[in-house]
């Protein structure tokens, strides 16, 4: 199964093409996981050479939220986190984000999701709980994201109307 590419917005600090601060990554799905290719610049370390640990707890974040976002087509909003870091992580590295849906409860959606290195072996690890955001409550329109025929249309993931 081929891999489908999510949408992006211009400005967000994770996935935002156009914020040159930010870590600018494209995610999609491959095998039910979503995947993101990282690789951080100096302007993320926290101590020299060594990426900030808010920085991956944002880029988890992000790849978790997209595992609930696909799952249910629908935007979430975080509202538990929990990172565990258990290896440094470099600037100008190559890493794999990879992020699944775990269960859900009502309308809770649960996720886990971890940072590898190219050797694969794990930098972090994180668990989170995301809600299901209504239509008139996401700050988004479909301006805000960077049209792409090669990803699936951000419309896809407002709710419709009942």
């Amino acid at each position: 199964m081929s891999a489908i590419h999510l949408p992006y917005t211009r400005d967000c600090f994770v996935c935002g093409a156009s914020n040159q601060h930010g870590l600018q990554l494209k995610f999609r799905t491959e095998n039910g996981e979503i995947h993101a290719d990282f690789r951080p610049k100096p302007h993320h370390a926290g101590y020299k050479g060594m990426v900030h640990g808010g920085i991956i707890a944002s880029a988890l974040d992000e790849a978790m939220f997209w595992a609930a976002a696909y799952a249910k087509k629908q935007f979430h909003v975080s509202v538990e986190l929990s990172v565990h870091y258990q290896k440094k992580v470099d600037v100008a590295q190559s890493y794999l984000l990879v992020a699944r849906l775990t269960r859900q409860q009502k309308t809770l959606c649960f996720t886990e999701g971890e940072l590898s290195d190219a050797a694969g072996q794990v930098c972090a690890t994180a668990t989170g709980k995301y809600f299901p955001m209504r239509v008139e409550d996401v700050p988004l329109g479909i301006e805000d994201f960077c049209p792409d025929p090669k990803t699936l249309s951000p419309m896809e993931f407002f709710p419709k109307p009942r």
